[in-house]
């Protein structure tokens, strides 16, 4: 469902897919929360802008060509193209292999409600902070970070922890990898997904996120 292979390693023993996924996770002593941070004081709800709404429709009209990065913000951000508030939910689309093809090699994504840009190129890379380096440029290290697929995931997949499988407000389902390759760790005591349990409040943030992608299948700015 992107650059990762999740079908290739649904072969192994679940433990090895968790070393494999998770290697943080076999250490002696786990980093604690960031004491005072926004892991551990959660907002009411995020804040979603319409352009995030826009790339949510986008993704909707060819869920087979595109899937999302989305990240968060964990503080207030000053990036090139414009300032984020604590809380803040961005989505923007990365163009899948194959559907470069049938979509064109540049869709009208937004970066902001005033500036396109073309969606990520390379599910290969670290989408998360590709948005953040590369689309918004804003330092990446004040975001938390997360993927969306139009595909839900199947069993045994679906099992793991770090998948997740919501019909949102649309009526329409995605599925949800909680995980990020460098963004999650610092912000959940070393986690690279974002935990499932009260962990740094874990899965507080889990349901917010959620309720965010809500607000953005509804279409309304």
């Amino acid at each position: 469902m992107s650059g990762f292979d999740r079908r290739a390693f649904l072969g192994m023993s679940a433990g090895a897919v968790a070393m494999l996924r998770h290697p943080l996770s076999a250490a002696a002593q786990t980093p604690a929360c960031v004491p005072g941070g926004m892991a551990q004081f959660l907002p009411v709800r995020l804040n979603v802008d319409c352009a995030s709404r826009r790339n949510f429709q986008l993704f909707r009209k060819y869920p087979n060509d595109l899937g999302l990065a989305g990240i968060v913000s964990m503080s207030f951000v000053r990036g090139k193209f414009g300032t984020y508030d604590a809380g803040s939910m961005i989505v923007f689309p990365w163009q899948k292999p194959k559907g470069v093809s049938r979509t064109g090699a540049v869709l009208p994504t937004s970066r902001t409600l005033s500036m396109s840009a073309a969606p990520i190129p390379d599910g290969r890379l670290p989408l998360d902070e590709y948005v953040c380096n590369f689309r918004l440029l804003a330092p990446a290290n004040l975001f938390i970070g997360f993927q969306v697929d139009g595909t839900t995931y199947r069993t045994p997949e679906s099992r793991f922890d770090w998948f997740t499988n919501v019909k949102l407000a649309d009526g329409k389902s995605v599925g949800i990898d909680w995980t990020s390759s460098n963004l999650n760790n610092p912000w959940f005591g070393g986690n690279r997904c974002i935990p499932v349990d009260s962990t740094c409040n874990g899965a507080a943030w889990r349901k917010l996120i959620i309720d965010g992608l809500m607000q953005t299948s509804t279409g309304l700015c």
